[in-house]
């Protein structure tokens, strides 16, 4: 049985007039980004970012494009833009962020009872 995640990501620059930049990265750069995780990808204009959706997808460190796409949040960060990544497993509890050192906390998690019967 496979062990599933929903991720959500957040990059943008803390300076928006470097969002043109950050769109430009995703369409040559990071185009293997963009092309793997097609319909996952959300540009936000209005506050300048670039949001991730992936549900229920086995997150393994071990697997290909989970190891790229953790060195694209690297790489994003090293060229002056901050994300904010949210792990959140099958498991009660298993909830894992990173994000880079300057984010802006725009990302976060609600708890909600949930009725199974």
């Amino acid at each position: 049985m496979g062990y599933r995640s929903d991720i959500a990501v957040l990059v943008y620059p803390n300076d928006r007039e470097k969002y043109p930049m950050l769109k430009t990265l995703m369409a040559t750069t990071f185009k293997d980004i963009d092309s793997y995780w097609d319909g996952c990808i959300h540009w936000e204009d209005t506050p300048g970012v670039l949001r991730f959706e992936i549900s229920d997808i086995k997150w393994y460190e071990a697997y290909s494009e989970v190891q790229r796409f953790e060195k694209f949040l690297s790489e994003v960060e090293e060229l002056g833009f901050e994300f904010e990544c949210i792990r959140i497993g099958e498991e009660d509890g298993d909830v894992e962020r990173k994000c880079s050192e300057q984010s802006q906390g725009h990302l976060g998690t609600a708890t909600e009872f949930v009725f199974n019967y």
